[in-house]
């Protein structure tokens, strides 16, 4: 399940970079510093659910579920061409920079555990 997720969202990400509506960074931007945060405590089921407030994922459905199916609709379709390709790779070195990647993974790692820790400690 989670592979799936994890490419369709990629599928939308790429999309996005090739149509130019989007570089590298703004994706990774958008997911890290939005819903990235809250998927990483609840599903986003939990978090709809959360997100309608006392009419919970019903009314989120019932007032977003118009809007959320004209995205669906506008979803790309993309193919890995070596065009677009070439754009992710230098999108990512441009956004990276300097960093070292095995120390990037090493925070990144740390963060992770960090976070379990609390998902634990607060039933999450």
């Amino acid at each position: 399940i989670a592979n799936r997720l994890q490419a369709a969202l990629w599928q939308e990400a790429y999309s996005l970079v090739e149509r130019g509506v989007a570089s590298v960074a703004d994706v990774d931007i958008a997911i890290s510093q939005g819903p990235g945060l809250r998927w990483a405590l609840l599903g986003p089921f939990a978090n709809q659910h959360l997100a309608g407030g006392p009419g919970g994922i019903a009314h989120i459905l019932e007032h977003l579920g118009p809007p959320t199916e004209r995205w669906w609709r506008d979803l790309g379709q993309v193919s890995l061409s070596p065009e677009l390709v070439e754009k992710i790779v230098t999108g990512t070195a441009d956004e990276l920079g300097d960093t070292d990647p095995a120390e990037l993974a090493t925070r990144r790692d740390a963060a992770l555990r960090a976070l379990l820790a609390v998902k634990d400690e607060r039933s999450l």
